[in-house]
């Protein structure tokens, strides 16, 4: 697709695909597709970001000029916009975030009347509607921001919240120490706010968003500044989320950060032990490690594999009629809860296993065997087919040899930012560091 990745639109505000002018013509797009499709009002929301009020305004202004009626969510995490999709009976929802991504970077996600990721086919049908409309970007600057205080709405701080503190027993959480940091973004005094409903003494972090210090060195791309508050305050458990909250990275109570695939592991084992786990099964992408799907084998938990990012986790999980998926890189679908990825929903379902155990997290992490895994994000100077990256295939190649049907990599380029994802996996560590010595020097031949 033309502007679409894996998780919708993404790039660096004022660039042509994340500027107002062209957010006016993708609001008008939806707008006619719905009305084409059978009608039907759109809810939208934004992230903490000194551009998204600006570029949601522009949505929005698109949407009403053909007639369509748009509901203004104010602030809030992305899995609230997705509720408030449900709750409000819309037929589309637009997130404006760009998740991890640094304060300068913008983009939007769309989610469909099931409050599901848009598909493809939406996509490129707005993509071409959006194309069709003559859009004023040679006169276009971008504008300029000043620091501000900015705080969740009210659907975020309400009927969310509310929503959210539903999920399991009153008081489940009395006596917890909880450690959060909000990353200075969307789940600012939401996160808060649930976990103390629940009875638990909160240590907030990174919850004073100004529009410029979303993920701004805090946040879930930042385990360490968890581990660090987490032995500040002697927390029983610490969470860390990202600018929009749908993912989120798991601290235990000796202060060591757990790997994605451990959370997922440790909530699936506990589901099946209660019968409370569909199919007997998982969904997870190939980027997780080989450990989980051989641990949970061992208590009969099938693991299916599918592509990066969680609109493709929920598909699988919908074909294969499983109800826990999720992705290491933090994201977590529980679809009895939410259809998308949570992270507030995964920090309650790790604490929900602590409580039913009565174990500290650190006893019960241990269920996970991880393959010796090296990997590498690294920034390229273009994308062109690995086929034509002939000392990259030559790598792979080389690779596959050394590891001799023992192990793996996984060479795929990022669908929301210009780099390089490299993954080299082996029961023997040296195995696993070689190759990705070879994946590396490659990319710098061929890539660079």
């Amino acid at each position: 697709m033309k502007y679409f990745g894996t998780d919708g639109i993404r790039g660096s505000y004022g660039d042509f695909e994340v500027s107002e002018p062209f957010y006016r013509n993708l609001g008008a797009a939806c707008a006619d597709a719905l009305a084409d499709s059978g009608g039907g009002f759109a809810v939208a929301g934004c992230d903490t970001r000194a551009s998204s009020d600006s570029l949601k305004a522009a949505f929005c202004e698109g949407f009403a000029s053909r007639g369509g009626r748009v509901e203004d969510m104010g602030v809030l995490p992305t899995p609230a916009l997705a509720y408030a999709v449900l709750e409000r009976k819309a037929a589309l929802g637009a997130m404006i975030t760009a998740s991890h991504n640094p304060y300068s970077d913008n983009g939007i996600k769309f989610f469909d009347s099931r409050a599901r990721k848009a598909c493809d086919d939406f996509q490129l049908d707005i993509e071409r509607r959006a194309d069709a409309t003559a859009c004023d970007f040679g006169a276009y600057s971008k504008k300029s921001f000043a620091p501000r205080e900015i705080s969740a709405g009210k659907f975020a701080l309400g009927e969310y919240a509310a929503k959210m503190c539903s999920l399991f027993e009153p008081g489940f959480l009395g006596g917890l120490t909880v450690a959060v940091d909000m990353a200075n973004g969307a789940t600012s005094g939401v996160s808060s706010k649930v976990f103390e409903a629940y009875g638990a003494k909160v240590v907030g972090a990174a919850s004073s968003p100004d529009g410029f210090n979303i993920n701004g060195g805090v946040g879930s791309q930042h385990p360490e500044n968890l581990a660090a508050l987490c032995r500040s305050c002697g927390a029983d458990v610490g969470f860390a989320h990202d600018g929009d909250g749908d993912r989120v990275v798991v601290c235990d109570d000796k202060f060591s950060i757990l790997e994605g695939e451990e959370v997922l592991g440790l909530i699936a084992r506990e589901r099946m032990a209660r019968g409370a786990l569909s199919s007997n099964a998982i969904v997870t992408t190939v980027q997780s490690n080989t450990g989980l799907d051989e641990s949970l084998a061992a208590d009969g938990i099938k693991v299916y594999r599918c592509g990066i990012g969680d609109r493709l986790v929920m598909g699988e999980m919908l074909a294969r009629g499983c109800n826990v998926g999720g992705e290491n890189s933090g994201h977590f679908i529980f679809s009895d809860i939410s259809p998308c990825g949570d992270g507030l929903a995964a920090a309650l379902a790790v604490l929900s296993v602590m409580a039913r155990s009565g174990k500290k997290l650190s006893e019960l992490r241990g269920g996970i065997s991880m393959y010796p895994c090296v990997s590498q994000a690294v920034a390229v100077a273009r994308k062109i087919p690995f086929e034509d990256a002939p000392n990259l295939s030559a790598a792979m190649k080389r690779c596959e040899d050394l590891l001799g049907g023992r192990g793996r990599i996984l060479v795929r380029y990022s669908g929301t930012e210009k780099k390089i994802r490299l993954l080299a996996e082996s029961p023997d560590p040296e195995k696993a560091q070689k190759c990705m010595s070879f994946l590396l020097g490659a990319t710098e031949i061929d890539l660079k």
